[in-house]
C-alpha cells in the first residue's frame, strides 16, 4: 500500500495527470485489477477510486482531489493496462528525453470509453 502513495495526481485546465515511477503504477494497476466492486485508495495530492459497472469507461474527477473510474472490467482494463505498459516502456527506454505517457481519452465513435470522460494522461518518472 505504501508504494501506491507514490502516485501522485494533478489537475491543470480540465486535464488530469496521473503520475508516478514504474512500480508505482504497477502497484496501482495491481490494486485496481483486485476483484471487487468498488474501490478508494489514497496517492498524493488526492485519491483513485474505482466502480465496475456496465458499460464503457467514464473517467471522472469527483469534488477537487478524487480521479474515478468506472465501466465495465473488460473497459476498466484499458486503465490497468495503460498503468502497466507506461511503466514498462520507461523501465527499458534507451531514449530518455521526454518521460513514457499515454493518453486516455474520447473521440468521438469510441465505442470502449464514454463521451463524457474527462482527459487522463497516465506518466512514469524515469526509475531510480
Amino acid at each position: 500500500m505504501d508504494e501506491l502513495r507514490h502516485c501522485r495526481l494533478s489537475v491543470d485546465n480540465g486535464e488530469l495527470q496521473l503520475a508516478g515511477p514504474p512500480s508505482a503504477l504497477r502497484a496501482l494497476s495491481q490494486y485496481l485489477r483486485r476483484p471487487a466492486e468498488t474501490w478508494n485508495v489514497a496517492i498524493t495530492n488526492g485519491s483513485v477510486s474505482q466502480e465496475v459497472s456496465s458499460g464503457p469507461l467514464l473517467v471522472s474527477l469527483r469534488g477537487v482531489t478524487t480521479l474515478h473510474f468506472s465501466g465495465g472490467r473488460q473497459f476498466l482494463d484499458i486503465v490497468w493496462d495503460a498503468l502497466d505498459g507506461v511503466a514498462e516502456q520507461a523501465m527499458t527506454a534507451d531514449d530518455r528525453s521526454i518521460n513514457r505517457h499515454q493518453h486516455i481519452e474520447y473521440f468521438p465513435g469510441d465505442e470502449y470509453r464514454s463521451p463524457d470522460s474527462v482527459p487522463l494522461v497516465i506518466v512514469a518518472d524515469w526509475p531510480e
